[in-house]
C-alpha cells in the first residue's frame, strides 16, 4: 500500500494524503464522495460492517433506477459513486476510525463535537466508543467555566449526551450557577440549552444533599473506625469530617482530596494543645477508605440525576406551545370572498384580496403576480399558505374586518400577532393592536412574564415593546429561578443584553443619585444647604457657605438608596427610587424622609419653595438614566 508525502499536514492535506491511500486500497468497489467533493476508495463491506445505515445507503445507491445516481463522476473513474452530505476533513477523520490505519481526531472542540454526531448520526457503536477514547486519551475535560459551557453548547447542539453529561458534571463541581457567574458568557450558547444546564443543576443539587446527610450519619462512622477525635459531630464522626462533607453540599467545588486535606489541616493547627486527639496521625488507609466511600456517594448522586438532564432536540418547542390554538376554530368566511388564506394547522379563511392590498404591501405585490400553473384552487378560489397558527390569523382578520375584534388570550400571542403585522408589512394594523394593548384592552404582561415578553420582542424586532418588557424586568430578580421556562425563549446574545441593560441602568441611575449629593450650586441639591441641625448652634452665615452640608435626611436618603442598590444587582427586584421609572417613586421616598424632619423651619420653607421642582428634576434624571440604559439594547 502507497502513500503520498505532502508538504504540511493541513486538514485538507490529510483529506488528500488518505484519499491516495484509499486509492491504492486493495479490494475497493466504492467511491465516498463528501459534500465538497473529496473522493475516498474503500471496500464497501467496511462501510456495510460498521454502519447499516450507511450499508443501506449504498444499497440504494447500487440499485438506484436512476441511472444518473450511481454514475461515475469522472468518466475515467470505474468505480460507483455515493454522495454524503459530510465535509472531506469530517469523514477523512472517520475512515481513520473504521479502517486500520493511525487514527486522527480533528484538532477543534467544534469538529470534535461534529465527527462524534456524524458517527453516531450513521449509528457507529464501536466506532463511537473508539473516537471517545481517543479523545478521553488527548484532551482531558476544560475546568474554567468558558471553554467548559463551550462544549457542552456543541453537545447540545449536536445532540451528544454523553459529552453534555460530562461537562454539565463539570460545570456543577467547579462553578455556582447564577447569572452573575455568567454574565459576559450567556451568548455562548441559545437560552434553551443553558434552562437544560439549570434544570440539571438544580436535581443534582437536591440529591447531592439528601445522599450526603445519609451518607454523614450511616455510612461514614464505619469508614473512619480509626479515628479518634475529641470533638464528635451529631453523626459520631469527628466534627471537620462532619463540616467537610456538609460543606460539599453548598460548594461542590470542595469535593478534592487537597480540600480534604486542608479541612484537616486546619482542625490539627486548631487543636494542637488538645490530649486525645489524635487526627494528626490518621492512617493513611483511613482517608484512602473514607475517600473511596465517600467519592462513590458523590458518584451515585451523579448517577441518579442524569436522566434530569435533557437535550433541547427531544424537548417541545416552547414557541409551538405559545403559538398553538387553545380551541378548533371555525373557517372564517364572508361574501364574495375572492381569495382563501390558510393556516399552519390547515383552517381557511376567506377574504378579500382588496383588503388584504389596502393593508398590506406584502401581499398587494404578492396578490398582483401571476399565479402559477399548478396553485391550488378550492372552490374556484386560489389558496395561499401562511405560517401562522389559525388562532393568529382569526385574531388578524378580525382587525381588517368590522366585525367584533378577537384579541389573544395571552401577551406571548400579542407578540407573535404584532410580529406577523411587523412582516406582512401592516403598520396599520399594528399601530391598532399596539393601542389596544396600551388601554388595557389586551393583556399586558404580568410579574416574572416581562421576561419571556422581552424574548420574544428581541427575537421578532418589536422595538417598542422590546424596551417596555425591559424596564418592567427591573420589577422582579434576575436569577435562573425567576426566569425559569421562559429562558428557553432566549437567544444567548439577547439574554447578555438584558443582563447588561441592568448593570446599565444601575449605574446611571448612581451616578444621577451622586449628582444630587453635590451640594455646589447650580447642583440641584444645593437649594437645601443651611439645614440647622448639621450647623454649628449661631454660627455665622459664612460658615454656612464654606461647610456646605446637607441635611441628614437628604444625605442619607440618597446615599443610602445610593449604597443600597449598588449591591442588589441580581438577586432581588429593582424597586423604589431608582428604578420604578413612575413619578410617584421619587416623591414618596422625599416626602416619607421629610416627614421625618417636619419640625426644621428651614427644610420646610425649602420645601415649600422649591420641593415640586426638586421632585421633578430628580424624576426627570432618573428618566433620563433609563432611557441612556436603553440604548444597548438591541
Amino acid at each position: 500500500m502507497s502513500t503520498v508525502t505532502v508538504p504540511h499536514e493541513s486538514a485538507f492535506a490529510t483529506n488528500e494524503r488518505l484519499a491516495n491511500l484509499l486509492l491504492d486500497y486493495p479490494g475497493a468497489d466504492i467511491i465516498l464522495c463528501s459534500q465538497d467533493s473529496y473522493h475516498f476508495r474503500v471496500p464497501k463491506i467496511y462501510i456495510v460492517n460498521t454502519s447499516t445505515i450507511l450499508g443501506e445507503l449504498i444499497q440504494r445507491t447500487l440499485y438506484s433506477p436512476d441511472d444518473h445516481v450511481n454514475r461515475p463522476l469522472n468518466p475515467e473513474e470505474s468505480l460507483p459513486v455515493v454522495q454524503l452530505p459530510e465535509s472531506g476533513e469530517i469523514f477523512h477523520c472517520l475512515l481513520t476510525f473504521i479502517f486500520p490505519i493511525t487514527q486522527l481526531v480533528p484538532p477543534t472542540p467544534e469538529k470534535v463535537m461534529e465527527l462524534l454526531s456524524v458517527a453516531q448520526k450513521y449509528q457507529m457503536g464501536t466506532v463511537l466508543a473508539h473516537i471517545r477514547g481517543s479523545i478521553a486519551q488527548q484532551n482531558s475535560l476544560p475546568t474554567r467555566l468558558e471553554p467548559a459551557l463551550h462544549i457542552y453548547a456543541l453537545a447540545q447542539k449536536h445532540g451528544l449526551r454523553p459529552e453534555a453529561l460530562q461537562t454539565a458534571r463539570a460545570i456543577f463541581l467547579k462553578h455556582s450557577m447564577t447569572i452573575e457567574d455568567f454574565d459576559d458568557m450567556l451568548d455562548i450558547m441559545p437560552g434553551a440549552s443553558l434552562y437544560e444546564l439549570w434544570k440539571y443543576h438544580e436535581r443534582v443539587r437536591e440529591i447531592l444533599a439528601s445522599d450526603l446527610t445519609e451518607f454523614r450519619m450511616s455510612r461514614a462512622r464505619g469508614t473512619t473506625t480509626d479515628l479518634r477525635c475529641t470533638e464528635l459531630g451529631s453523626s459520631q464522626i469527628p466534627s471537620w469530617l462532619d463540616q467537610y462533607i456538609e460543606s460539599i453540599g453548598e460548594d461542590p467545588s470542595l469535593f478534592d482530596p487537597t480540600e480534604l486535606s486542608i479541612a484537616m489541616a486546619c482542625h490539627v493547627n486548631d487543636n494542637a494543645n488538645e490530649l486525645g486527639c489524635e487526627c494528626a496521625s490518621i492512617p493513611y488507609y483511613t482517608m484512602r477508605n473514607f475517600w473511596e466511600a465517600f467519592a462513590s456517594v458523590v458518584d451515585g448522586s451523579f448517577d441518579k440525576a442524569e436522566s434530569a438532564l435533557v437535550l433541547v432536540c427531544e424537548r417541545d418547542d416552547p414557541q409551538a406551545q405559545i403559538n398553538s390554538a387553545t380551541s378548533p376554530l371555525k373557517p372564517f368566511d364572508v361574501p364574495d370572498a375572492n381569495l382563501i388564506i390558510r393556516s399552519s394547522d390547515n383552517v381557511n379563511f376567506r377574504v378579500h384580496k382588496s383588503i388584504l392590498a389596502m393593508v398590506s404591501p406584502f401581499f398587494e405585490d404578492l396578490l398582483s403576480l401571476p399565479q402559477p400553473s399548478d396553485s391550488e384552487i378550492v372552490d374556484g378560489l386560489p389558496v395561499v399558505q401562511l405560517p401562522e397558527s389559525s388562532e393568529l390569523l382569526n385574531s388578524l382578520i378580525s382587525i381588517l374586518y368590522p366585525i367584533p375584534t378577537v384579541m389573544p388570550n395571552s401577551y406571548e400571542k400579542v407578540l407573535y400577532l404584532l410580529a406577523a403585522c411587523q412582516k406582512y408589512d401592516m403598520i396599520s394594523v399594528q399601530s391598532s393592536i399596539r393601542a389596544e394593548v396600551s388601554r388595557g384592552v389586551s393583556l399586558a404582561p404580568e410579574g416574572a412574564e416581562a421576561f419571556s415578553a422581552f424574548a420574544i420582542a428581541t427575537a421578532k424586532g418589536l422595538i417598542p415593546e422590546m424596551e417596555d418588557a425591559a424596564l418592567l424586568t427591573l420589577f422582579h430578580p434576575m436569577t435562573f429561578e425567576i426566569l425559569g421556562e421562559g429562558l428557553r425563549l432566549f437567544e444567548g446574545w439577547a439574554l447578555r443584553d438584558l443582563v447588561n441593560f441592568r448593570k446599565r441602568y444601575i449605574d446611571n441611575a448612581i451616578t444621577c443619585l451622586d449628582s444630587f449629593l453635590e451640594v455646589e450650586p447650580p447642583g440641584p441639591s444645593s437649594i437645601w444647604v443651611g439645614c440647622p441641625e448639621v450647623m454649628p448652634t449661631g454660627a455665622p452665615s459664612e460658615t454656612y457657605q464654606q461647610n456646605r452640608i446637607l441635611p441628614t435626611w437628604l444625605y442619607e436618603l440618597f446615599s443610602r438608596s445610593r449604597n443600597n442598590w449598588k449591591h442588589k444587582n441580581f438577586t432581588r427586584p429593582l424597586r423604589g427610587i431608582i428604578s420604578s421609572g413612575l413619578s410617584s417613586a421619587a416623591r414618596r421616598a422625599y416626602v416619607k424622609a421629610l416627614s421625618s424632619h417636619e419640625t426644621c423651619g428651614f427644610c420646610s420653607e425649602v420645601d415649600k419653595m422649591h420641593g415640586l421642582t426638586f421632585c421633578t428634576e430628580l424624576e426627570n434624571k432618573l428618566a433620563e438614566a433609563r432611557k441612556k440604559a436603553l440604548v444597548g439594547v438591541r
